[in-house]
């Protein structure tokens, strides 16, 4: 039933412009992450992370042009989904992440309570420390967040959506942000705390249900900032927060991205809003 509906609906980017996409933000990535991993240079990161808002751009460029439809500021930026957000999807994009975060640290906190920088330190006292850069941090994240959020969730699951349906959508455009990372995961020092043949599966294990969460947000706000905020929001706990103040040579098969219980709460947050999603769907039709 889902295929025959989704026949009749008439696609809003046209196929060449996702093959396009597709092949630009492969390509391009793999040249930038190539030499980022073989020179190092810091701003290459932000490049790599802007890249595929610059392929999505030039996608929705080709799109209109084939469609014969006139550039405008509202239908180029409108169109990747430069576009107002309720708030409490906003609040969910900061807030979720914290959650799936914050558990498997405390958990490993109380596991080996001498590998956390606050141990017997009053609440207070580390909500002074850690609050200011919880805000500014992840304001401030935006800046690269919002370059991959504007190619997967403002251009690639739109696109997929209107082709293959929400689930099947959720599943391949997560598993081609983990793909997407591979590089710079097995050659870049990226999580290099554990050992490859863990790093990877748990690495794609904690990225998927994450890009599930990431790509409902999206697609119920249709909007790219609740899960640009998520994603800066991510970053910034996990890179700047959490694991400044932790340590241990088991912390990563705990917490952040490779740590197992990471990977439990992403994937319950990620089912939890995925059923509520298609429950209040089919209660609508």
């Amino acid at each position: 039933m889902e295929d025959k509906k989704l026949n009749t609906i008439e696609k809003h980017w046209t196929d060449n412009s996702l093959k396009l996409f597709m092949i630009s933000v492969t390509v391009l990535s793999l040249i930038v992450e190539t030499v980022l991993i073989l020179t190092g240079i810091g701003i290459l990161t932000l490049l790599m992370m802007w890249t595929p808002a610059i392929c999505a751009f030039i996608a929705n460029i080709v799109s209109l042009k084939e469609k014969k439809e006139k550039i405008t500021f509202r239908n180029l930026f409108g169109d990747l989904g430069f576009r107002s957000s309720k708030l409490v999807y906003l609040l969910l994009g900061v807030i979720i992440p914290f959650i799936y975060l914050l558990i498997p640290y405390m958990i490993y906190w109380n596991r080996y309570p001498e590998n956390f920088a606050y141990n017997g330190v009053a609440l207070s006292l580390i909500i002074k420390d850690c609050g200011p850069v919880m805000i500014v941090g992840t304001v401030m994240g935006l800046l690269s967040a919002t370059g991959e959020e504007i190619g997967w969730r403002g251009y690639m699951v739109p696109a997929f959506l209107e082709r293959i349906g929400l689930i099947k959508t959720l599943l391949f455009t997560s598993l081609y942000w983990v793909c997407w990372h591979l590089p710079i995961l097995i050659f870049g020092g990226y999580m290099a705390e554990t050992p490859l043949w863990y790093r990877i599966p748990a690495f794609m294990l904690c990225i998927i249900p994450i890009g599930i969460i990431a790509g409902l947000l999206a697609y119920k706000s249709k909007s790219v900032w609740p899960s640009a905020l998520l994603h800066a929001a991510h970053n910034n706990y996990d890179q700047s927060i959490f694991s400044v103040i932790s340590r241990g040579e088991k912390l990563m098969f705990y917490a952040s991205e490779t740590g197992i219980f990471t990977i439990i709460f992403a994937w319950i947050f990620a089912v939890i809003m995925l059923v509520y999603t298609l429950k209040t769907e089919k209660e609508t039709e």
